[in-house]
């Protein structure tokens, strides 16, 4: 079974597990409510750090003509 530190190290990083590293973390996650809550918390931080991305990043109709049409203008000149 993983320590704590390896359980926090394994949840801050992208890398992929094997299956029964999977079954050893989430036993792990089960058995202790220190790396339970906490593997809670990073999940509630990129998902939210997801939707203030998309928001960031969608654009508008009306602020793609606007740009298209400054651009056009400066073409002009």
């Amino acid at each position: 079974m993983y320590t704590c530190k390896q359980t926090v190290h394994i949840l801050s990083s992208d890398e992929k597990l094997t299956f029964r590293q999977k079954i050893e973390l989430r036993a792990h996650l089960f058995m202790c409510k220190h790396c339970s809550a906490y593997s809670k918390q990073l999940m509630a931080i990129k998902d939210k750090l997801k939707q203030n991305f998309k928001a960031l990043t969608r654009t508008e109709p009306e602020h793609v003509k606007h740009l298209e049409n400054q651009v056009i203008a400066k073409l002009k000149k």
